[in-house]
């Protein structure tokens, strides 16, 4: 079973060089309280080794949420549409794509 946050999820990949946990925690709790609760923060996933954060969030739009970054003074990159994606849709995926590439090698 998947279970999926309510509204359209939007992923916000952050660039931070040199941040520390501490700093990444401070950052995301300045753009929460930013947002005033028009878009759910549903986590943060981070890359350490790129110094690259991508924060998922459910509902609000693009426009706000860029909105939200900047008033919370947390630079970003780009905010994008996300979906989360159950196993089940995703072995189906990659099954067809798997013989997509089958077929192309024969």
């Amino acid at each position: 079973m998947t279970t999926e946050p309510a509204g359209e999820l939007f992923l916000v990949e952050c660039y931070l060089p040199g941040a520390v946990a501490d700093e990444i925690t401070a950052a995301m709790t300045s753009v929460v309280a930013a947002g005033r609760g028009t878009a759910v923060f549903v986590c943060c996933l981070a890359i350490p080794g790129d110094d690259t954060y991508f924060c998922l969030f459910s509902g609000g739009t693009p426009e706000h949420l860029g909105l939200t970054f900047r008033r919370a003074g947390v630079p970003f990159e780009r905010i994008v549409e996300a979906r989360q994606v159950g196993l089940d849709a995703a072995g189906a995926a990659f099954a067809g794509q798997g013989e997509r590439c089958a077929t192309r090698r024969a």
